[in-house]
């Protein structure tokens, strides 16, 4: 199973560069580093996105918070068969997907772009769960930098006091924006008992790992409490000099560049 889904993994990110080309733009770095957490998540048998029903009231909800990632999501949905290569090809196109997700595309619930709303609104859409006897689960990935913004946390403070047990928050914990380096800072500080404070469950992975992010998922689908899951990351996961190296949050590649990452994804990284 770990191989598949490192064999999913890596595919993702061969699509991703092509996608993004050396002129059609792109977050690659952030883009890599949540794929490993996308693929693992969309197979899990714990969760049931509806890919097969987008019109299914009772399918989970996903949230890609972290919209300029949107390039893993696009491709993920071309690999399940909901997006075609000529949608895939309009990407920064007039008319085509765009570099932040929008609900006109398959099985998007939400408008992105501005940062730090998205665990409010996935309160929202547990709470409704809740109040009509339904037990579908609300998911958000969101960027590290994200848990700096106050609606944040106020949407912490709604699950923990309603017991929302449906809300998933998967924190893409790369350590880097878009110029600066997140460490140990305010936020981050003892951030376990933080968010235990706040009446959450609290689990930690390497973000790269299928065998943890299985059972993170595992665990947070059957929790009592709303879970935050710490996966920690490495922006630029998967071609060398791009790892942990701010310049690539949005760096477009040179012909040189991409045909250089795009040999170690085909290569180096094939199993």
């Amino acid at each position: 199973m770990n191989f598949e889904l490192e064999e999913l993994s890596r595919l993702i990110r061969v699509q991703v560069l092509k996608i993004a080309g050396t002129d059609g733009g792109g977050h690659l770095g952030g883009t890599f580093s949540c794929v490993d957490i996308l693929a693992n998540l969309f197979t899990n048998h714990n969760f049931n996105f509806g890919f097969d029903n987008e019109m299914s009231p009772s399918r989970d909800r996903f949230i890609l918070s972290k919209g300029h990632a949107c390039l893993a999501y696009y491709s993920f949905l071309f690999y399940k068969g909901k997006l075609t290569q000529n949608q895939l090809e309009s990407f920064g196109n007039d008319g085509g997907l765009g570099a932040q997700l929008d609900i006109s595309v398959p099985f998007v619930d939400w408008n992105t772009g501005s940062l730090g709303h998205s665990i409010g609104i996935c309160a929202g859409i547990a709470m409704a769960s809740k109040l009509e006897n339904k037990s579908f689960k609300a998911v958000t990935l969101i960027g590290d930098s994200e848990l700096s913004e106050g609606s944040s946390w106020e949407g912490i403070a709604f699950c923990g006091d309603n017991k929302l047990s449906n809300v998933i928050v998967i924190v893409d914990r790369n350590r880097l924006t878009v110029t600066s380096r997140i460490d140990n800072d305010a936020v981050y500080n003892q951030l376990e008992s933080k968010i235990r404070a706040f009446g959450w469950e609290f689990i930690e992975v390497d973000g790269h790992n299928h065998h943890e992010l299985k059972q993170s998922f595992r665990e947070a689908a059957k929790s009592k409490l709303p879970t935050l899951i710490l996966a920690n990351t490495v922006k630029g996961k998967g071609v060398n000099f791009m790892e942990d190296n701010p310049i690539w949050h949005h760096t477009r590649p040179t012909e040189v560049q991409f045909q250089a990452a795009l040999d170690q994804l085909e290569t180096t990284n094939k199993r």
